[in-house]
Parts: structure tokens; sequence; C-alpha cells
């Protein structure tokens, strides 16, 4: 019997692959393998047992449930990681492996490219390795980054990114039906992390209390984007289901009743609340509160609630949560920097990362938008097709009063809705 046919292939969670060379990624794979064991996560870290075993190698990357690519400096000089990366790609368009993409200290144009610090690498690939089998690695790279990943760059706190993707690894792996949907590159951005600590005060699982929870933070951050993602993947989850957003309009959906705008504006909004999830598990989500009184009113009447309810407030004002006793509370901040640069991608570009030639305004165009995600699209989509010199004129424009850029940016945003 060959040893091939005679090895035992574990199953593992996550396959972490990253570079065994040494450079500065290889302090973080560690931080982030130590992490995802002390969370009971199996992982598979390079074994010398398994390092010359291809065949068995591609097995153990298709037993893992999710693969994890560290792309740092030293990545394209590995035979063995070009490889895996082949396998996961393959796998990953066959819907068959998530992927969670982790940029470490390198720029992403340069590994589209294979430009930069990538070039010498690849030269003396060239040298050892036929043309096809170098071309082929070639488009595993620029393919990768089509993928939505995270950049470290714009971490200033390792750890923290360290947390995050372990948190985030946990949902994944877990299968929960109640949990987020992660790692989608066509997915709002952010929209993981927001969840995750969102579900955290939720608490689902407890069916003891109608528990009462805030999000909170300043207009344009996305408070209204998150609520409403929750509300989208948790209903399925309850009886009956209302979300009242700003404008007073309902979206009852128990497939029985709905309610006009009209019927909640006049004067009888918690008795048709109360008429909906009374004495049901139901889920609720008020947006825009902006009174003390509002607040006070829902919030009297949650004791008609069926125990496991749960009632979303949305609001800038976390002073009113706390004069009503919301405890549980989650403040909405700006984007991460890799974030928001992501997100104003999207609306300038359609894609996930800026043109070479555009980097540098792209990123005076996410100061210039405070990080905040609706000024990142407005911005983003008035920049839309436009060249470099219009990109500089009108950022030079925007450049300088925080305060009157929002509203110039806001300004467009309307400008565009009448043009329409």
């Amino acid at each position: 019997m060959s040893a091939s046919s005679s090895f035992f292939i574990p199953r593992f969670d996550v396959y972490l692959s990253f570079s065994a060379e040494e450079d500065t990624a290889k302090s973080f794979v560690i931080d982030l393998h130590r992490s995802l064991s002390e969370k009971g996560i199996t992982t598979y870290y390079k074994d010398d047992k398994l390092e010359d075993l291809g065949s068995e190698l591609s097995k153990c990357i298709r037993a893992s449930k999710l693969a994890v690519v560290v792309v740092s400096e030293s990545y394209p000089t590995s035979v063995l990681c070009l490889n895996e990366l082949q396998t996961i790609l393959n796998l990953h368009e066959e819907r068959q492996l998530s992927v969670l993409l982790i940029f470490y200290g390198v720029e992403t144009s340069n590994i589209r490219k294979q430009t930069g610090e990538y070039a010498e690498p690849f030269r003396k690939l060239s040298e050892e390795y036929s043309a096809e089998k170098v071309q082929s690695w070639r488009r595993a790279l620029t393919k990768l980054t089509g993928i939505s990943g995270l950049d470290s760059r714009f971490w200033s706190r390792e750890a923290e990114m360290v947390d995050l993707i372990t948190n985030e690894i946990s949902l994944v792996i877990s299968n929960k039906p109640i949990s987020p949907s992660t790692f989608k590159a066509d997915g709002p951005v952010a929209m993981d992390r927001h969840m995750h600590a969102l579900y955290e005060l939720l608490d689902l699982k407890s069916d003891k209390e109608v528990r009462l929870v805030g999000i909170c933070g300043p207009g344009g951050v996305g408070k209204t984007t998150l609520a409403r993602h929750a509300y989208e993947e948790m209903s399925v989850n309850f009886h009956v289901h209302m979300f009242v957003d700003k404008s007073e309009k309902n979206y009852h959906q128990d497939h029985q009743e709905t309610f006009t705008s009209t019927e909640i504006q006049e004067g009888a909004q918690t008795d048709v609340i109360k008429s909906v999830l009374g004495q049901r598990r139901g889920l609720l989500v008020i947006d825009c509160v902006d009174n003390l009184q509002q607040l006070k009113e829902i919030s009297e009447i949650v004791g008609w609630f069926g125990s496991g309810s749960r009632v979303i407030f949305i609001t800038q004002e976390r002073s009113l949560l706390d004069d009503v006793g919301v405890e549980h509370v989650y403040e909405l901040q700006s984007l991460k920097y890799d974030e928001a640069l992501q997100l104003f991608c999207r609306s300038a570009f359609n894609q996930q990362h800026p043109p070479t030639s555009f980097e540098s305004l792209a990123l005076r165009a996410v100061q210039v938008a405070s990080f905040l995600p609706l000024s990142l699209q407005i911005l983003g989509s008035s920049l839309h097709g436009k060249d470099e010199r219009a990109w500089e004129e009108e950022l030079q424009k925007l450049e300088g009063d925080e305060e009157k850029t929002i509203v110039e940016v806001m300004k467009k945003s309307y400008a565009k809705a009448n043009e329409e």
C-alpha cells in the first residue's frame, strides 16, 4: 500500500494558507492560529508531514470549511502557496469553499499586476518553471484581488484585527441559522462586524424576556442599513415581524395582514403594534426615534409581546435610550479605513480597489467623506467616470471644512435625484 493511499487526511474547520518564509506577517499568523485554537477552531497550520504530499494537501483543503489566505510580501516566493491558492480559488468558484482574504503589508495593485515587490520573485520563477505554469500563478493572484478582503495597513491595532477575524470565522463554521451571512464580496461593507456585535446584544437564544436593543450613531453612519439587514436575516426566526421606517411606513410581514402608512400615522401606532405582536414572539424595528414620548409609548406596551420578542430602536440620540432604560445599545461608529476605501471604490469604480493612477485621490476622497457610508457612496457616484483632473478639482473644493464638506456632498445627491 502506498504512503499516499494509507495517509490519514484530517478534517479542519480552517485551512490557513500563508508563506512560511520569515517576514512581518509571521507573528500575525502565529497570533491568529493561537486565537483560533483558543476558540476550539481546528486549523491546518503548515505541517512538514504534508508539505511534500501535493495531492494529500489538496484533499486537506477540500476537507476544510473555510480557507484563510494571508498574502504577504513573501507569498509569491513559495511554490507551495501558489499551488494552494489555485486549489482554493477553484473550490471557491465552485462554491465548495468559503474564503477570507487578508492583505498583509502589501499593495493590492502590485498583487494584481505582479509588480513592485512581486516583480523579482516572478522573474526568478520564470527561470525555473514553464511559461504556462507561471502564467497560471499570475492569473490566480490577479483573480485573488477580486475577492473582498482585509488590509492590515489600515488597522492600528493588530490584536483587534485578530479578534475580529476569529469572531467572524467562528460564525462561518458554526452554520447557525440565525447568524448573519458572512464574507459576501457584494454585501454591505463592514456588515459582518456590525451584525456580530448586534447579535451578541440581541441574544436570540434566550426566550425568557422581551429584550429592548438600541442602535445609535450620527446621521449617515449606516444605522438604518444595519437594521434592515438584521431584520431580513432574523425575521424568519419570529412568528411575526414589523419594520416601521422614518416616514412611519410599515413593513409588517406575517403573511396575514399589512398596514398602510396612513394607519400608522393617524395616532394608532401603539394600537397597531399591540394588535400585531400581542402575545406572540415578534420582532419590531422602529427607525428614526427622535422624541422621548414616542420611545416611552412603545416601551410601555412591550409587556403585551410574547416571550422571546425583540424590539430594536434606531436613533441619533443615545440619551433617549438611556432615559427609558434601554440597557443593550450598539453605538455605530464610522467605518475603518479599509472598509471606507472599499465602499467608496464600489461607487466610484465598480470594483473593490482603486486603479493605480487613482489610489492617492481615492484615499483623499475617503478622508473628505469623513468615513461615513452615505457620504462615501454619494461622493463616489459623483466622481464615477471622471478623469484625474476633474477629481483633483472636486477634492480641492471639498477639502478643509468637514461640516461644509458633508453638506456639499449631500447637495450632490439631491441634485442628482432631481435630474433623474
